[in-house]
């Protein structure tokens, strides 16, 4: 089985068909993370400097609303997904509550009438009343978060969350990239620099092909307990052992050159013709290596 059909075969997805969009579940409940933790400072204040400074109180009324608006994304797609009709925005997270058996499901009621009632920031709010309600139910934005997780975990058999449609998607989009960028190399290098229909199309392919690829690797980096990356992502796969070692030097190529390539426009078109033909044929054994990383994982 050739390479191309070996990671075919790993980004089936045997899982029941359900209709959760992993990607948007995944990352909104980053979002709210985020916000939660910050949200979660300023509540630890004491409550007689809370009260005082206004400064903290708008920052805490800000972060609340974000908070809830973050949450209330995923309710309303996680209820439609599963078949919750007519749920309107105050009854969301009551509905779901109430679905996912979370305990004492009417908080999520108070949570969502006391956001509606204060959410304009133009209107006064009595600050020891924010502070004492607040105070009292930031846990629930958590208990949803990790509800929503365990059951989406458990009715998709997705045990790491994983967004096989955002896999294929880039895949696709790095194998057709790749393809390309080949049929431009293949025209000879005097034919490449002398065309911009040449090197132009393969500037913007190449740029495709890498962004789609730390695309696969920011997704799955956490996966792998790889928490804390940036732009070295894949150098991070790397360290770990996840891409072989031997390419160290060219993933840190791959990165320069693809920053190279957006940033600027004077690039020697010979140089760039050798560094394609250096480079692209890398991005398809190492997508091939993650995703047999993550086959290895799951079995």
């Amino acid at each position: 089985m050739d390479p191309i059909n070996i990671i075919a075969f790993y980004l089936m997805d045997s899982r029941p068909k359900k209709k959760f969009n992993i990607s948007l579940i995944v990352n909104t409940l980053k979002d709210l993370e985020k916000v939660y933790i910050e949200l979660n400072k300023l509540m630890a204040v004491p409550p007689e400097e809370f009260i005082s400074n206004k400064l903290i109180l708008d920052k805490a009324r800000a972060d609340f609303n974000l908070a809830f608006e973050t949450l209330m994304r995923v309710c309303r797609h996680v209820t439609q997904v599963m078949g919750l009709t007519r749920v309107n925005g105050r009854e969301c997270l009551y509905r779901l509550a109430t679905e996912l058996n979370v305990k004492d499901p009417d908080s999520y009621k108070e949570l969502s009438d006391f956001y509606f009632s204060h959410r304009d920031l133009r209107e006064d709010i009595d600050p020891s009343l924010f502070y004492s309600f607040i105070k009292k139910r930031l846990i629930l934005f958590k208990k949803m978060a990790g509800a929503v997780v365990e059951h989406v975990k458990k009715v998709t058999n997705n045990p790491l969350l994983i967004d096989y449609d955002l896999l294929k998607q880039k895949y696709f989009y790095i194998k057709d990239s790749v393809k390309k960028i080949n049929f431009a190399l293949n025209q000879g290098k005097e034919e490449f620099v002398s065309k911009p229909m040449y090197y132009d199309r393969t500037r913007y392919f190449y740029i495709v092909a890498y962004d789609s690829l730390f695309d696969i690797c920011s997704h799955l980096a956490p996966k792998f307990g790889i928490k804390r990356f940036g732009d070295d992502c894949l150098m991070k796969l790397v360290e770990a052992g996840i891409i072989d070692k031997s390419y160290e030097d060219k993933v840190r190529e791959m990165y320069e050159f693809r920053n190279k390539l957006g940033e600027r426009w004077d690039i020697d078109k010979e140089l760039m013709y050798e560094k394609l033909k250096e480079l692209n044929d890398i991005f398809l054994p190492i997508t091939e290596q993650i995703l047999k990383y993550l086959k290895e994982k799951l079995t």
